[in-house]
């Protein structure tokens, strides 16, 4: 098949396929060789299987995002994906969501955003994830001691932060509004735990050189008297003691707000994960039963972010006394009295403290997650616990084949790290070490060159086309993989799909009349079309 687009003259399809990309697969280019760009070997393969009336996005509306390993970057392009669909939905033009990797988790946040804002995404006919390692995130207990103590803290410092506010507030509209007006504070004794706060405060902006005049009435701050005939805006913007004191409070204001919100955010954080955690039931209520989940026991990236989970390697060692080996070794012998003073309480508290911190840091960084608060408790390739059973992986031959590939395009690693590593610039030889590798070396990043990856994706597509679109594919199918695909789909049975009719609007597109298929239907037909294949084929 030719990599050229289709021409222009091309009807436009009634349907689309949206293609979301993974981790480290980003590209600023619409179409390129990459499998989501349009005019790819894999996108064009992928068009060809496709039912009739559904074709890919136009180049123009390619969907890109960063491609971070992070939680952040992946939250941020859920929200633009968002933004995408509703642009299709004004549109009225039905739509299918395609992801591979990460490009999957984003596709699930995106429908929980959906859910959370109750967008119902009418157009959503089927979405397929392929090679997805879902994070699953579990937070503190919503009474733990951490959570507590963050929101005490908070709420303690939220005071001092709003009356320095509200001060600086008071002081600029006096000013501006021509009052003259000294700028006066309520006594120690009436303001309790506060006073405690503000007393290093007041302490450094005398050493600064502002006045400030106690009294059991109150505290007033600066030398301004509303008598002298000096404005307070003049003294405010124009004298160095009122510039200090107007920076001190501004400063004050600033550091007790931003110190109660970083208290107060993990648990926050932790309350938000619980609250997604029922928030993702809803969401497959909706849209689980339009889901296919593609992957290979053998994926890298979701094994490897699995071990993640078990990492029991030590990052520091500890304190302990050496055995003399060099010269200068007999100088430490002075040194052994601090060994046996402080190792005790090093290598019991300190060091396991610092160790367990540091792999926190490694760890996460290796799962991208940077939610605070937040702990990835399992990595799966299904969204939900309860759809465990509709996700089984890849059938047995299929998953060789996939392997088989891997393992061959992984023998031409070797020549290619040689050269690595004869390169005298290491920066250098791994730019081109980058550059040679393909990416069919591994299972997680070559499902795209295999037909019969290409053929589940465009049954789910036929599946939420209509019957006689889902006996087309399922008749390319080999039995045992049609078979795969029935059983998949016939244990979300109990979940419907959402389709429905949408309303037609003099300001909305028209959309096409949709399918009135149920679900058992179209599963009943794909499992008639792979027995019907079995049967001929066995004849």
């Amino acid at each position: 098949m030719s990599d050229d687009h289709h021409p222009t003259h091309t009807p436009a399809p009634e349907s689309v396929a949206i293609l979301v990309h993974g981790t480290y697969a980003a590209d600023k280019e619409s179409v390129g060789e990459k499998w989501w760009q349009s005019g790819s070997r894999a996108a064009n393969l992928l068009r060809s299987k496709l039912p009739s009336g559904v074709g890919l996005i136009r180049d123009s509306e390619v969907f890109h995002w960063s491609g971070e390993n992070s939680e952040r970057a992946r939250s941020q392009a859920a929200k633009k994906l968002l933004r995408h669909l509703e642009h299709q939905e004004q549109r009225g033009i039905d739509y299918h969501l395609v992801g591979h990797s990460h490009g999957g988790s984003v596709i699930w946040s995106a429908l929980r955003l959906a859910t959370l804002s109750k967008k119902p995404l009418a157009g959503l006919r089927s979405w397929t994830t392929v090679g997805t390692p879902y994070l699953q995130h579990h937070g503190r207990s919503a009474w733990s001691a951490g959570n507590l103590v963050g929101i005490i803290l908070g709420l303690l410092l939220l005071r001092p932060g709003f009356n320095a506010l509200r001060a600086l507030t008071s002081m600029l509209a006096n000013a501006m509004a021509g009052e003259r007006v000294a700028l006066i504070l309520p006594p120690d004794d009436q303001v309790g735990y506060v006073a405690v706060l503000r007393a290093p405060i007041l302490a450094g902006i005398e050493r600064l050189g502002v006045t400030v005049r106690r009294s059991e009435e109150y505290v007033q701050l600066g030398h301004y008297d509303p008598f002298s005939g000096m404005s307070l805006a003049h003294y405010f913007f124009a004298t160095t003691e009122g510039l200090l004191l107007l920076g001190t409070v501004i400063l004050t204001a600033y550091v007790f707000l931003h110190l109660s919100m970083l208290c107060a955010r993990p648990p926050l954080e932790s309350y938000r994960i619980r609250a997604e955690q029922r928030l993702q039931q809803r969401t497959f209520k909706d849209f689980g039963s339009r889901w296919l989940g593609i992957w290979s026991p053998d994926d890298e990236a979701i094994n490897g972010l699995r071990a993640t989970l078990d990492i029991s390697m030590s990052f520091i060692g500890k304190m302990m006394p050496r055995e003399r080996v060099f010269f200068t070794d007999a100088i430490n012998l002075l040194s052994r009295p601090y060994y046996w003073l402080f190792a005790p309480l090093l290598n019991r508290a300190v060091i396991p403290a610092v160790d367990a911190k540091v792999k926190s840091v490694v760890i996460r960084a290796a799962q991208g997650n940077d939610r605070p608060a937040s702990t990835v408790i399992a990595v799966t390739p299904w969204p939900v616990a309860e759809c465990q059973d509709s996700c089984p992986p890849l059938p047995e031959n299929v998953n060789k084949k996939l392997l088989s590939y891997a393992d061959q395009n992984a023998q031409e690693i070797a020549p290619k790290l040689r050269r690595l590593l004869a390169n005298p610039s290491f920066a250098t030889g791994i730019a081109a070490f980058g550059k040679e590798l393909s990416g069919n070396e591994l299972v997680h990043t070559s499902y795209f060159e295999h037909a019969e990856v290409l053929d589940l994706i465009a049954c789910n597509i036929a599946w939420a086309t209509g019957r006689d679109a889902l006996e087309a594919s399922t008749s390319q199918l080999d039995p045992h993989l049609a078979a795969w695909f029935a059983a998949s789909k016939f244990r979300n049975l109990d979940r419907p799909p959402a389709i429905s009719i949408r309303e037609k609007s003099p300001t909305v597109i028209p959309r096409r009349k949709p399918n009135h298929e149920t679900a058992a239907s179209r599963v009943a037909g794909s499992d008639s079309a792979g027995n019907a294949v079995a049967k001929k084929r066995a004849a």
